[in-house]
């Protein structure tokens, strides 16, 4: 049964969708994000989920922000999400490209368990959830990479973008300053696409990937 929460964020999100310029969505996937959103606010009410969990700021600041993303997708098969924590940008993704194999891979076991229940709840056969550090991960059979809001992010990427695969590549949520550090660390050595991210002058999309010789 929806709730008033739920009626307000299918509200919420419908907005932001028209204020990203996204592509439109298919009641069925309106209607997962929506239940991903519910659940998201039953489970913060005992673990540390997220701090943005009004309608209007979660529709805009994670929904339409993870889903500006499904651009860069392309025609790569799978997709591996770094630290998903509460599922974002890898839920989203799922939902818009049912076509592509997302992984969300989350250390935190608690999380873990929620991304399972999520995976459930939404029928997404085209998620799965790994409980592990990425230190101890093998990501190399990925084609894209992607990661929004990771702990030690500075310390943790540069070496990620450093062992890319020519057929590989990073999407980051992020702030201009972590691409300087990213660059810094490492460059000649690596490509960088930049693209701003919609209502917003301090967050954009960036893509590395290994530079051409």
């Amino acid at each position: 049964m929806s709730t008033d929460e739920d009626n307000n964020f299918r509200r919420a999100f419908e907005t932001a969708v028209a204020g990203y310029s996204l592509q439109a969505f298919s009641e069925h996937q309106i209607t997962q994000l929506v239940n991903h959103y519910s659940m998201l606010r039953r489970w913060n009410r005992r673990m540390n989920l997220t701090r943005i969990i009004e309608p209007e700021e979660a529709a805009r600041l994670h929904y339409a922000e993870s889903l500006s993303g499904a651009r860069f997708i392309g025609e790569a098969a799978s997709l591996l999400d770094i630290g998903s924590g509460a599922g974002f940008p890898a839920v989203p993704l799922a939902v818009a490209r049912p076509d592509v194999r997302v992984v969300a891979l989350e250390a935190n076991q608690k999380k873990s368990l929620f991304l399972r229940e999520v995976k459930d709840d939404l029928h997404l056969d085209n998620f799965s959830v790994a409980n592990a550090r990425l230190e101890s991960f093998d990501w190399s059979g990925y084609e894209l990479l992607t990661s929004r809001a990771l702990d030690r992010a500075e310390t943790i990427l540069p070496s990620v973008v450093e062992h890319l695969a020519a057929r590989q590549r990073l999407m980051l949520f992020c702030a201009p300053e972590l691409v300087r550090v990213i660059e810094a660390s490492l460059g000649s050595r690596v490509a960088v696409e930049t693209h701003p991210l919609s209502r917003s002058d301090s967050r954009l999309i960036a893509i590395f990937s290994c530079a051409v010789a």
